[in-house]
Parts: structure tokens; sequence; C-alpha cells
């Protein structure tokens, strides 16, 4: 049984929803929420199911799932006064992801290989309407506070670099001078706190800035990342 500290306890029993779209990973969440006596856990195996969950849960009640589920839920959800608190577990990891989930009203952000108890830790603050992001995932939202933002145009040049363009491709790409890309790679670097230009493309992608799209219109492999993916779900009961 998971051992957690007096103070993440409260009277009754915080009612937990379970939707994730691994099914191994959901039983794995399940049984481990299961075994704390003061959680009632249920898998929830449907949007309607979770449509009507929804709208019989008493207050304090929580949602844990996957990213794509739980951002469009707390979207949804954030219209019904009352509504669940939503925790997502994901191997998402991009600084990006984190924030975009916060922004669209996720409460709690854990990442998969979390330790156990960070999981429940996290049920029982959503349920006092805390927000939770365990270890890994609370770092990605300092790295963002701790770096200095790019500028719009120095977005545009990071995501040419990114894949390797040169200075004199870039500035025949976006109409200016190699001196004027040169400067915006050269303030890029310093806000990246990195040395070369490979090392700056890994730092985008593992924080976001820059990510896979084959469909770009620049006919680049990656493009910025303009705002979080949208998934359109009905919660109507």
């Amino acid at each position: 049984m998971v051992q957690i500290a007096d103070s993440f306890l409260d009277h009754g029993r915080v009612p937990v929803a379970v939707y994730h779209r691994d099914p191994l990973l959901c039983l794995g969440i399940l049984a481990s929420l299961q075994d704390v006596p003061r959680l009632d856990a249920r898998a929830i195996d449907s949007f309607d199911a979770m449509a009507r969950w929804r709208d019989t849960a008493p207050g304090g009640a929580v949602v844990v799932c996957d990213y794509e589920t739980g951002a469009a839920l707390a979207e949804g959800m954030g219209r019904y006064q009352g509504a669940p608190c939503v925790m997502v577990v994901t191997q998402r990891d991009r600084e990006a992801d984190v924030q975009s989930a916060l922004a669209r009203g996720v409460q709690g952000y854990l990442l998969v290989g979390c330790r156990l108890d960070e999981v429940v830790e996290g049920v029982f603050a959503l349920s006092r309407g805390q927000r939770f992001l365990s270890a890994s995932a609370a770092q990605r939202v300092a790295d963002r506070i701790c770096y200095e933002a790019l500028t719009p145009r120095e977005d545009e040049v990071l995501r040419f670099v990114a894949v390797g363009w040169s200075n004199k491709m870039v500035a025949n790409r976006l109409g200016v001078t190699e001196g004027t890309v040169k400067s915006h790679v050269k303030a890029i670097l310093g806000k990246l706190a990195v040395r070369t230009r490979t090392e700056a493309a890994s730092v985008a992608m593992r924080r976001g800035l820059v990510m896979p799209d084959a469909g770009a219109a620049t006919a680049s492999p990656l493009a910025l990342r303009s705002g979080p993916l949208r998934y359109e779900m009905s919660l109507a009961a």
C-alpha cells in the first residue's frame, strides 16, 4: 500500500475517475489508487461515461487521464461550476507541452516514470483545488522561467537553423542580409545558453520551441509550435 503523509488526507473518500488511452498504464494507475483507503477510484471506459460521471461527481472529484483527453476535458469542464479537476499522466515531456496543458486548464501534470507517491499526492492536492506537478514536470516549467524569451524573428530563424539551413539560405528566405541572420543566431545561442547551432536545435526540440511537421509551409520538416493542438470531443450527457 502507498504510504502518504497525514497532511494529504481529508475526511471522507475522494472520487477519482481514471481514463487513459494506454490500457496498461490505465490499469497500473487504477490499481495504485485503489490501494489507498481515502480514494474511491474507478475506471471510465468511454467519453460518454466520463460525461455522466462528470455530471454526478461531487466537489473535489479528480480525473486522471492521458494528455489529449485531459486537455480536452479541462477545456470542456471549465464551463461547469464545481467540475472535477484534471490530472494528466503522459510521456510528453517538452516544456511547451506542459505550459500548453496548464494554460488549457489542466491542474495536474505528471510524466510517465514519476514516483507512485507523486500520483497519490497529486490526486489529494487537486481534490483541495491546488495544482500539482511531478518533480520532472516542474523542472520543465522552471526551464521556461529561467530562459529569456526569443523574439518572433528569432523564433523564425531558429526554425531554419534547427534543420541545418546556413545563414545565407535563411537570409535569402527572409529577405535580409547574412549579417542580420548572424546577429539573430548569436542572440539565439545566448538565450538558449548553448554554444553551437547543433546544441540550439537540440534544446529547441527538447523545450518544444520547434516540432516535427512534414507539411510546414516553410518547406522544412520542422515548424514552430504556434499553439496547442485542439482535440474535439463531446461531453454532452
